[in-house]
């Protein structure tokens, strides 16, 4: 690499960048702002985590150049995984299909079921979409980032000699 970093670096430290910051971003809304996350907004979360030790992984040079690919690769299959849960989200929030997390139709409370809700903070229903930018849900931008995530990881896994062992 000769003082250098190679391509294929420089993309799996973005992209472990790019994950880091969906987290934090993520966190910060809920914590900072009060956006708390439904249950597939938590499910979203999950293969970023994964992905972020991936791409991490495979920018150490300790670390044989099989192995780097490998946590590229699968790094992309995460990324692709949180994108393929949010369009899922997405569908909820439109009303394409329904989920178990989305409530459907009308449902009877007995007073015991209310006093216990009100005294544990509420998760909001998967359909219910708590903020918006330009008409798209977080989970709409959450397709988009996965996808570019992942398309960034293999290309990174498919190019230049950092992954060549010297």
């Amino acid at each position: 690499m000769q003082g250098r970093l190679s391509s294929s670096l420089s993309i799996m430290l973005i992209a472990s960048s790019a994950a880091f910051a969906a987290l934090s971003t993520a966190w910060i809304s809920q914590y900072g702002f009060g956006l708390y996350p439904c249950e597939l907004c938590l499910y979203q979360r999950l293969p970023y985590i994964g992905a972020l030790s991936l791409t991490l992984l495979s920018t150490m040079p300790v670390v044989d150049a099989s192995a780097r690919r490998l946590a590229a690769y699968t790094a992309a299959l995460l990324f692709l995984a949180t994108a393929s849960v949010a369009f899922f989200h997405v569908g909820v929030e439109q009303e394409w299909w329904s989920s178990s997390c989305a409530p459907s139709g009308t449902q009877s409370f007995s007073f015991d079921d209310i006093r216990s809700a009100l005294q544990q903070p509420g998760q909001p229903a998967c359909d219910e979409v708590q903020f918006t930018l330009f008409g798209i849900s977080i989970a709409g931008y959450n397709i988009a980032a996965g996808l570019l995530f992942s398309s960034w990881c293999l290309w990174a896994a498919r190019t230049d000699r950092f992954w060549q062992d010297a």
